[in-house]
Parts: C-alpha cells; structure tokens; sequence
C-alpha cells in the first residue's frame, strides 16, 4: 500500500474507481459480464481436439521453432489430422534458453527444448488424448 499525502488526493482516487466501474457495468448484462458475438450469424466456428502453441520469438527461433512449426504440420496432414488440431505460433512462451519450446492445450503439456526428431511422439500423444468423431452423412 502506498502512503497518501492528503485527502483531496484519497478523493481524486475514489472518483476514478468509481468511473473505472461505471464503465465496467456498462457490459455487464444483469451482473454478469457480457458476451459480445464478433462472428456473422450462420458463421461456424471450427471444433478442434488440440491447440498447439509453437514458441516462434528470438531465442527459440534461431534454435529452430520454424523447423519443428512446419514438421509439426507436415506430420499432422500426413496421419489426417490436420483439421483437429490448430496449430499457432506465439511471440514467447518464457523458458528461452531451453527452446523451441511447445505448449499442448487441452492437455497443457509443455515441450521444451523440442527438436523435429521428436514431432512424430508428440503427434502420437495427440493421437491418443483425441475424442472419437460423429462420421458426416
């Protein structure tokens, strides 16, 4: 807690809270936070089994994330599973020293020092973690 030096300045405070939560309330609908839709009415937005974070800021990047971002795409169009699976490149995940690192969601499993050697177990993995699919007619 820092020190106040007088009133007006305790005052100056409140006023700005109070505002800071006159606007949050603005989208609050019936005290819960509001959702705001940003997509087109008819619009789908695609089901995935597993999002992919590929570590693609300075350090990992001279260790080889590009490598390991295309292998990784490669493999998953090779088994099918590229629609199941997003796959993004992030700015930095920290852990910098021991890239190119890799995050798994849902599973939140955390590859460090990832090389292309290792693509084919970590594409196993996500083969087994999926959830079987409804066949289209």
């Amino acid at each position: 807690m820092r020190p106040v030096e007088n009133d007006s300045q305790l005052a100056g405070e409140a006023l700005i809270s109070k505002k800071k939560a006159k606007k949050a309330n603005k989208y609050r609908a019936n005290g819960a936070p509001a959702t705001l839709s940003r997509t087109k009415p008819g619009a789908k937005v695609r089901d995935y089994d597993a999002h992919v974070l590929v570590c693609g800021g300075g350090d990992c990047k001279k260790r080889g994330s590009k490598g390991v971002r295309k292998v990784l795409k490669d493999e998953l169009r090779e088994r099918g599973m590229a629609g199941d699976v997003r796959i993004d490149s992030v700015d930095c995940l920290g852990l910098c020293k021991h890239g190119p690192n890799v995050v798994v969601y849902p599973a939140q499993t955390w590859y460090l020092g990832l090389e292309t050697g290792d693509v084919p177990e970590v594409v196993e993995r996500l083969a087994a973690g999926f959830r079987p699919r409804e066949k289209k007619k």
